[in-house]
């Protein structure tokens, strides 16, 4: 798991390496129904793992999950220390909840 700070830091440097903004809200848990992608609806929460994020991905922990025109879901393969995050449309996000 990631502290508060790791977070931050994260967030920033995805906020300049995409040039987007990310909201500063805390997502625990994403429920996503994609249709576009070839992955079963499923609900993505901060610290499981998951295999198939995408089509043939191995399995990797969810560290964070950041809001912004489009979902942000970051693993430790894939956001954290190497590669771009996977990505959910909006119009995919069937639930949102925030960190308590």
């Amino acid at each position: 798991m990631l502290t508060p700070e790791e977070i931050e830091e994260l967030r920033q440097r995805l906020e300049k390496s995409l040039n987007i903004r990310l909201r500063k809200k805390r997502i625990r848990a994403l429920t996503v129904y994609p249709t576009h992608q070839q992955i079963p609806n499923m609900k993505i929460e901060v610290g499981k793992s998951y295999r198939n994020l995408e089509p043939g991905t191995p399995p990797d922990q969810v560290l964070a999950i950041f809001e912004s025109v489009s979902f942000l879901v970051c693993t430790r393969k894939r956001g954290v220390e190497e590669g771009l995050p996977y990505f959910f449309a909006r119009e995919d996000a069937r639930k949102v909840e925030e960190m308590e």
